[in-house]
């Protein structure tokens, strides 16, 4: 594939998380990169600092469009991707940041042609089984419907291309914050000691409790991570605070679920109580002086790693266990030393 070499590029960051953005950020200081040389595509309603746009409906149509085989309307949203990368550029070459490359998107923009290279930017704990991870694995008739929509379609990538793939020429880095990620992959580098630290903020901080998919996901009931949670926060939360609450965003009963937490502190003496938007920004505002209540969720691990007080209940959740997740590359090996859990 031809790569536009004759002007500098410019350096694309595309996100999905605040723990991505905050990442590249950290990537920008260690690398030197100008602000002015920073463009963002953004998902999920992730911040991001400087010029960008956000995303979804156009990552959402594109994966719909292949689903559905349909070549003209994919071919659309093609050329509006292109155009948005034309107008966040200015037609010049970029070096692209992702976070993994299995999403059409993402590899719609490490394959495209004015993308000169691109890098890898730890997002959570799928970046800690990389070598292991796969796509989903396909039937021989959905390897045969693949192919023919591949072949109909016509996209810039792979279709079957693995998640992490690092054999392509124009492949740069894997940055990491955590010793487990990427282990193994070539071009790794640390940038842990470039991210912000915390603010200080001001006594007493907040008190935030945020929940994982593990009940929607991973076969374990709601009673029992509602249990745990419950004796967690009443154990730990300051009564004087107020307990900031944030459910997984794919959990579409979360309105419900609030309500049965603030029935069962309200029990016990109760806390006063507020839901957060799906897309609030947590990481965007913690400071040493907050907690954060957690059990599974990648936010309490990194919040861990960058100092903040942290209380995890997963060792408490009925029918988790805690070393077969880590042999099963659900959870980085040092998940106990880091949030704090003894006896895991």
């Amino acid at each position: 594939m031809e790569r536009m070499t004759q002007q500098a590029p410019c350096h694309l960051c595309v996100t999905h998380s605040p723990l991505v953005t905050q990442i590249f950020e950290g990537v920008m200081r260690q690398l030197a990169i100008p602000a002015d040389d920073v463009r963002a595509i953004a998902r999920r309603a992730a911040p991001f600092a400087g010029s960008g746009m956000h995303l979804d409906d156009l990552s959402d149509e594109m994966e719909l469009h292949f689903r559905k085989c349909d070549r003209r309307g994919y071919q659309a949203a093609c050329g509006r991707l292109d155009a948005v990368l034309r107008s966040l550029t200015g037609g010049r070459p970029f070096e692209a940041y992702i976070p993994h490359a299995n999403k059409i998107l993402y590899q719609e923009i490490i394959s495209h042609p004015q993308c000169s290279g691109y890098s890898f930017i730890e997002e959570g704990f799928t970046s800690m089984a990389w070598s292991a991870r796969r796509n989903a694995r396909f039937t021989p008739s959905k390897v045969l419907r693949s192919y023919l929509r591949a072949w109909w379609i016509q996209p810039r990538y792979q279709f079957k291309r693995p998640m992490f793939v690092h054999s392509l020429p124009h492949f740069r880095a894997a940055y990491a914050v955590s010793c487990q990620a990427f282990l193994g992959m070539p071009g790794r580098r640390d940038v842990s000691a470039s991210l912000s630290p915390l603010p200080e903020g001001s006594p007493p901080g907040k008190t935030y409790l945020i929940l994982d998919a593990c009940y929607l996901h991973a076969g374990i009931r709601w009673e029992d991570y509602e249990n745990a949670l419950v004796a967690s926060v009443n154990g730990q939360a300051d009564p004087s605070c107020e307990l900031l609450v944030k459910f997984h965003f794919a959990d579409a009963d979360s309105a419900v679920r609030f309500e049965s937490i603030r029935q069962r502190l309200a029990d016990g003496g109760g806390l006063r109580m507020s839901l957060l938007g799906a897309d609030f920004p947590v990481e965007k505002n913690l400071t040493q002086q907050d907690m954060l209540i957690f059990a599974l969720t990648s936010l309490g691990y990194y919040a861990a790693l960058t100092g903040a007080r942290v209380s995890c209940f997963a060792g408490d959740i009925n029918g988790v266990s805690i070393p077969a997740w880590i042999r099963d590359g659900r959870l980085p090996e040092d998940f106990p030393k880091v949030v704090g859990i003894r006896n895991a």
